[in-house]
């Protein structure tokens, strides 16, 4: 895999990047098992070894506890990497330790983390925890089933409690192309 930088239009292309890449074979994992009723949209077809791994990491991501300010954090780190034109590829089906260790290759972004107080670890584990709780938080009721995961309660009381600090990083995730 090359890394590249690039110029581009919108905000979030790195984190786009990691969300398009760890949400949707999440996404698709958590619809597939939580949600009945017609697919919106085609689900990467995955290996077993990797739908195992994917159900590990969702479980995984979704009880990393977050930190009171990791909200504005993800959102100023979000724009630095958009004023820096940095884009590191992805593919669907990546482990989270491959996509962290995919994060910390990506010449330039270690000082943008750091400075916005995140490791590699701790952005994409920081970013896939708010992206699949903010999902679950939403689902009713009567979508809710046994093999459904749930998120961390004190992530669910943050989110919560923070709604526009999440609705601002949610802007800047929707402003971001899609790969």
């Amino acid at each position: 895999m090359s890394y590249t930088k690039k110029s581009v239009s919108s905000v979030g292309k790195c984190a786009a990047a990691i969300l398009t890449v760890t949400l949707g074979a999440h996404a698709a994992l958590a619809q597939s098992t939580a949600v009945t009723g017609p697919a919106q949209g085609a689900q990467p077809t995955l290996s077993d070894e990797q739908v195992k791994t994917l159900r590990h990491d969702m479980e995984t991501a979704l009880h990393y506890p977050l930190k009171a300010d990791v909200l504005p954090r993800l959102t100023n780190t979000l724009k630095a990497i958009h004023a820096a034109n940095i884009q590191p590829p992805g593919r669907v089906g990546m482990s989270l330790d491959e996509q962290i260790a995919m994060v910390e290759k990506v010449p330039g972004l270690d000082a943008i983390l750091k400075a916005n107080n995140f490791t590699a670890r701790d952005f994409v584990m920081s970013l896939t925890c708010v992206g699949l709780t903010g999902s679950l938080m939403n689902v009713t009721p009567n979508q809710q089933t046994a093999q459904m995961a749930q998120p961390d309660p004190k992530n669910v009381a943050l989110l919560k409690a923070k709604q526009t600090e999440l609705q601002d990083l949610i802007a800047i995730l929707r402003t971001a192309p899609a790969q």
